[in-house]
């Protein structure tokens, strides 16, 4: 079962490495890679703070597959929003961090034993 620092870990690396491929799509990779990274890193035990892992049966409904496809759904609202006034695309940016770093979380521990409930 992955722990706090691998749920970290795994966010980090797949959000820096999701944000990469982005940036590399329109042009050059910039810092925002990192902090990416970071933002991923921070937010990757997000499901556990919201439900903590205090029992194994701890898994309700932020810990779920429908959970899984609402953050996956709204993600993918987000990234094709395309922000008209100045502070928008930092608030559009950390949303896609927060709810990569949440997608990572549910899909890591949909490999564990106890997987995830549907709802």
């Amino acid at each position: 079962m992955p722990n706090a620092f691998a749920h970290r870990l795994g966010a980090g690396i797949a959000v820096a490495g999701a944000a990469a491929y982005i940036e590399s799509q329109e042009g050059e990779i910039t810092a925002n890679t990192l902090f990416s990274g970071i933002g991923g890193a921070l937010f990757g035990t997000l499901p556990d703070l919201i439900e903590p892992a205090l029992h194994p049966n701890h898994r309700k409904f932020f810990h779920s597959f429908v959970a899984l496809g609402l953050a996956a759904y709204g993600m993918t609202k987000l990234y094709d929003w395309q922000p008209e006034s100045e502070n928008r695309p930092f608030c559009r940016a950390a949303g896609l961090v927060v709810g990569g770093a949440f997608c990572v979380h549910l899909g890591m521990d949909s490999f564990t034993k106890r997987s995830l409930p549907l709802i």
